[in-house]
């Protein structure tokens, strides 16, 4: 019988924004930033960001804002030296709050992951000391 191994390796992040607003607040592109850090830290890989936008229901022309806002984070991805091709946007309408951990209501109107492209899989970076991942399977 051989031995199976999984691992996920991202920086992800997920945030609550102002109503109507389509900028993105600096903390939340200081996260965006350390995140483009750590994944820069990955072996002999491309980096994919996956950018989720959403516009709640209640604020004026929710779609557009989604669109506004997915923009917006494909262009501060850009920025930081993500490839623009290797960027993925998905939006969405928002219809009711979320509810995190503590029971507490949250639109996260935006969500940014980074993954690695491998050539050949991601398989390596499990085992690899400079990487993190933020899941294990088991060996």
């Amino acid at each position: 019988m051989s031995n199976a191994s999984a691992c996920t390796v991202s920086e992800d992040m997920t945030s609550s924004v102002p109503l109507n607003s389509t900028d993105i607040p600096n903390s939340d592109r200081i996260k965006i930033a350390d995140m483009m850090y750590a994944a820069s830290q990955w072996p002999n890989v491309e980096i994919r960001g996956i950018v989720y936008a959403g516009g709640y229901v209640k604020e004026r022309n929710p779609k557009a804002i989604a669109f506004e806002r997915a923009a917006a984070l494909k262009a501060y991805l850009v920025q930081l030296g993500v490839k623009d091709a290797n960027v993925w946007i998905d939006t969405r309408i928002i219809n009711a709050p979320d509810v995190d951990d503590k029971g507490n209501a949250a639109l996260d109107q935006i969500s940014v992951s980074l993954v690695p492209i491998c050539d050949g899989g991601c398989e390596r970076l499990c085992d690899d000391p400079l990487v993190t991942p933020n899941s294990r399977g088991i060996k």
